[in-house]
């Protein structure tokens, strides 16, 4: 049994966090008239994004969790870290991430890693600083999943750069991250890693908002 067998196969993942700044349960509260919350984002918010090893929000793991927090159209604060979910990656994730196997065996485990991520997100654990991220689906499904499993309370409300994009963008063939921030000439270093992702995501929006 080699060295990534013993760590898939023997680690075990925590079934609660015991303790959780947020409310009980998990509700994700999709803001879909971004307009009405302009303001509010104008002030403050927090990209996020996520790497994972399949689409499943249940069956597959975040592996790799990126956010940074706006403040009045500024990143002022940053979070990003591998996860060592208990899960193998396949191939055809790390084609497309970059993430291997081996790069998980000394990373952080969710009970390390998610109390730290709600103490990043301070106040948007219960839904009084807005998140975005780009297909903001996705990444919602997985974080409610993972929260659920974990016992970790939360209210979020999040906006959907795709979706915005979509409504404020026309010239595009289309409205994927790397197209819009090419649009917006915003560069990026690392693209499918979630921290970097995260920060284009926030600038992105920050555009957006100009346009709004």
């Amino acid at each position: 049994m080699d060295a990534l067998e013993v760590m898939f196969g023997k680690r075990s993942i925590a079934d609660k966090i015991a303790q959780s700044k947020g409310p009980v349960g998990v509700e994700t509260i999709q803001i879909k008239n971004a307009d009405t919350v302009k303001d509010e984002l104008s002030k403050r918010y927090i990209a996020f994004d996520t790497e994972t090893t399949g689409f499943s929000a249940y069956n597959d793991r975040i592996i790799e969790l990126g956010a940074v927090l706006f403040e009045n159209g500024k990143a002022v604060k940053s979070y990003g870290t591998l996860v060592n979910a208990g899960k193998r990656i396949p191939a055809s994730a790390t084609r497309v991430n970059h993430i291997t196997n081996e790069m998980l065996i000394k990373a952080p485990t969710e009970e390390e890693v998610y109390p730290e991520f709600v103490e990043f997100l301070d106040d948007a654990i219960k839904g009084n600083t807005i998140i975005c991220a780009h297909n903001a689906s996705f990444d919602m499904r997985f974080l409610s999943a993972t929260f659920e499993r974990l016992g970790i309370g939360a209210k979020i409300r999040f906006v959907d750069t795709l979706a915005i994009c979509k409504k404020c963008v026309t010239c595009t063939d289309n409205h994927k991250q790397p197209t819009m921030a090419e649009y917006f000439n915003i560069s990026q270093q690392d693209a499918h890693r979630a921290e970097s992702d995260a920060l284009v995501c926030g600038s992105i929006m920050k555009e957006l908002l100009k346009l709004m």
